[in-house]
Order: C-alpha cells, then structure tokens, then sequence
C-alpha cells in the first residue's frame, strides 16, 4: 500500500479522529511531502525519501486509550508493522477495552499490521526499530535498560500540565466554561489534564470560585457516561476534601456534593499533585517566582493553557521549566496532530533517511 491508500484507510475509519486534512498536514510538516516513503523527493540539490521502521513496539499506559490509539495510527500512517503491548490487569480494563475495540475497527489492511500482547515480549522488544513507550518514568527507565543502543526509544513518561489564567478579575462565563472542559475531560486523567490554575495575585476569588464552580458542574452534567466513582477513587476525592477543609482552605463543592469536580483554593502556591478525577487547586502567584513554586516538576510539563494572554515574563518562566506546549484554554485536551508531543515530532522520530546526492563540479 502506498502512504495515500493507509491514510485513506485510516481516515474512513476514523474521520472524527484522524480528519484527512490534518494526516496530509502531518506528513507535509513533518516528512517534507506527502510521498516521501513511496519516492524519492527533490530538496535542493538532492533527492531524499524517507525509510519506514519494519517494525514499530508499543507500551501503552494504562490510564487512557487515546494515546495508544495515536500511537498506533502513525505507525500504520508510516506502514509499519505493530506490536501493542496492552496495559496490565492492575490498569482499568476499560482503556484496554477501548484500545481492543479501536483496533477491531480498523479497515482489514490496516489489521493485518496489528499483533497485541497482554505481556511484554522481550525477543519482539529487541527485534523492533521502534519502541514507543508510555507510562511513569520507572518504567521507562526499566525499558530503557532493555534496548540496544540502535533502537529508536521513544519514551514518554511522568508529565503534567497546568492552567494559567492572566486577568482571572475579568473572566467571562465562556472562558470558565473552557477551563472546566479542560479539567473534566477524560476525567483528567491524562498528560495534558491540568491539576492547577495558576492566578496573579490579587485575584478576586470569590468571585472566580463562583464561576469556575458553575462551569464544572455545568459541563459535568454534558458528560455522558459520567466517569466511575470506585471506592478507591471516591476515598481520594474526598481525602482532598477534608484536607483542604481541615487547613481552612476555601473550597467549593457541587449540589449535593457528588464527586464529579471539587475546586480548591491552596494558598501555597508550591505545586503538588492533585488526586484527579475532577480536583483541580486554585494558587496565586507572580510570574518571577513560578520557577521555585514549580520547580518540582521543572522539566516534566507538557501543556499550559492559557486563558486571555499571556506576558512575556510569564511565558518566559514557563519556557525555563521545560514547558513545551501553549495553547488556548478549552484546547489542552485536543492538540492538533501535527503537536509535538513532549517537544518531539510524531513521524519525523521515526523514520530514517536516504540520500541520493547530485554530481558536483570541482
């Protein structure tokens, strides 16, 4: 099959996910040219094409599908053969389900390039050009110690990302509302879920609780199926919860107290974790000391929204924490295909390249 059939292919599958128009964006950007695996390419003075790995080795993790479907697609975008490693029996069956059912939906062609295994394989592992990896950073220290030194490792581990809003004092109803499908999409759960709102000092918070309070649970009544609520999880949540109550920290809880979203306001503005599932943490701080509240996760920050525009100073103390994606707030959830993800590009990672150099006069 040349490149145009497996997009073809991939595209009628899967339009919603994978719009035609973005798959030819996302070769032209990232390969020079849409044939650059099935012919050779002029580029100045010489003539290239690209070379697809035989053999492509996928870990998927076990929290959400969308990466492994992702992952997936550009393997069989470049015509390569695919192992998916499903994620293990203590990860939600759900994504593995998800994962399954994407495959199962693949036009037969497509299929045929496509083995799943429960457990890792390690004689397939060391067989592969390309290992794509995701999961948290022991794992893919663990992995890393497996590969040869001529394999592509392409290893995505323990991120995070976070909200920044620049006039929270002045924030309308329809940029709440794009905060809170940031957060409550994929029940937040993902490398691009936001697990704080970064604010100016200043910031009227009352005034910003109350509507970033309305959006959540406006938008949390759209989402359907609702996320599960194990005993597991609904014991974090409320965890958070108390603690924040028990520091005296404002909090802001939905009608009836359901555990769809929780808003916290942590006056402390050191960056830690949130237990997902909806917890998302209000901090105030200036943009000259966002290095030392954040330096915690310097380096391992995927994604910051941005609701309204951002300053150059501010912008600039993201950039030094190793941040690399911006984009509008409402938009985290949903990169572009082209989007780099943790600052590598999708297909250009993965291939090699073959030149066929011109004649030159002496």
């Amino acid at each position: 099959m040349t490149t145009r059939q497996r997009l073809d292919l991939l595209t009628r599958a899967y339009p919603r996910l994978f719009p035609r128009a973005e798959l030819l964006r996302l070769l032209r950007t990232q390969l020079g040219h849409v044939e650059a695996l099935d012919a050779w390419i002029a580029r100045d003075d010489t003539r290239v094409r690209a070379r697809a790995p035989k053999l492509i080795y996928h870990i998927c993790a076990g929290n959400l599908a969308v990466s492994a479907w992702t992952s997936l697609a550009h393997g069989l975008l470049l015509g390569a053969h695919n192992v998916v490693k499903l994620p293990g029996d203590r990860a939600d069956s759900t994504t593995r389900r998800e994962i399954l059912g994407f495959i199962r939906g693949l036009p037969a062609p497509l299929c045929k390039l496509v083995k799943t295994h429960r457990s890792l394989d390690s004689n397939l592992l060391r067989r592969a050009d390309v290992v794509i990896a995701f999961g948290a950073d022991s794992t893919m220290e663990s992995l890393r110690a497996k590969i040869h030194w001529n394999q592509k490792f392409i290893a995505h581990g323990h991120a995070v990302s976070l909200l920044w809003i620049a006039e929270p004092n002045r924030m309308t109803s329809r940029q709440a509302r794009a905060c809170a499908i940031d957060i409550l999409t994929y029940d937040q759960l993902g490398c691009l879920s936001p697990q704080a709102i970064y604010l100016p000092p200043g910031t009227d918070l009352d005034s910003l609780g109350q509507k970033l309070a309305r959006a959540l649970e406006t938008h949390w009544k759209q989402i359907k199926p609702k996320p599960a609520r194990p005993f597991s999880v609904a014991a974090r949540i409320t965890e958070a919860r108390d603690l924040a109550h028990a520091l005296g920290q404002r909090v802001w809880l939905p009608p009836g107290k359901h555990l769809g979203w929780t808003l916290i306001h942590d006056p402390d503005p050191t960056f830690r974790s949130s237990p997902l599932h909806g917890v998302i943490y209000l901090r105030q701080i200036t943009a000259a000391k966002l290095g030392a509240a954040l330096a915690s996760v310097a380096g391992h920050i995927s994604t910051v929204g941005v609701g309204g525009k951002i300053s150059s100073p501010t912008e600039q103390a993201f950039l030094s924490l190793g941040a690399s994606r911006f984009c509008p707030a409402g938009h985290m959830q949903f990169p572009p295909l082209t989007w780099h993800h943790d600052g590598r590009p999708a297909l250009a990672d993965l291939v090699t390249w073959i030149a066929a150099e011109a004649a030159h006069a002496r």
